[in-house]
């Protein structure tokens, strides 16, 4: 059975949705229609792709990224993953203001993923490569 799991919607997403969000009610209030048009173009983007991007992991050994319809999907065999690095950069005190998965696979390259449950993406992802 295949396991999905969806991405965490980190901090400085929902700040900058916010502040397009008050670029857009600006632009439109100063009657710029381009600004607002571009803006909201950034915000469907940003909304899509925040909403739609998922990691699933399946019973065929294999990690598929999908980061949302604008762009393109990731397959990465779980043979292929040599080890997984959780970062937290930027500490203030015992917060930690940005947390992701670091993957590093084959061919010496690198994947940041926000899975939501990451101990439990970083159990399932050990499962299953036995």
């Amino acid at each position: 059975m295949n396991r999905i799991f969806h991405a965490r919607v980190p901090w400085y997403t929902l700040f900058f949705l916010i502040l397009l969000a008050g670029i857009t009610i600006w632009a439109y209030w100063e009657h710029s229609g381009v600004l607002a048009a571009t803006a909201l173009l950034l915000m469907v983007i940003l909304i899509e792709r925040t909403i739609h991007t998922t990691y699933t992991i399946t019973t065929d050994g294999e990690l598929k990224i999908h980061r949302g319809r604008f762009t393109k999907d990731v397959t990465i065999r779980l043979t292929d993953i040599q080890r997984i690095e959780s970062i937290h950069c930027v500490r203030i005190g015992s917060m930690c203001l940005r947390k992701y998965l670091l993957i590093h696979h084959a061919d010496k390259k690198v994947l940041s993923l926000i899975p939501s449950h990451e101990e439990e993406f970083v159990k399932c992802i050990k499962h299953y490569r036995k």
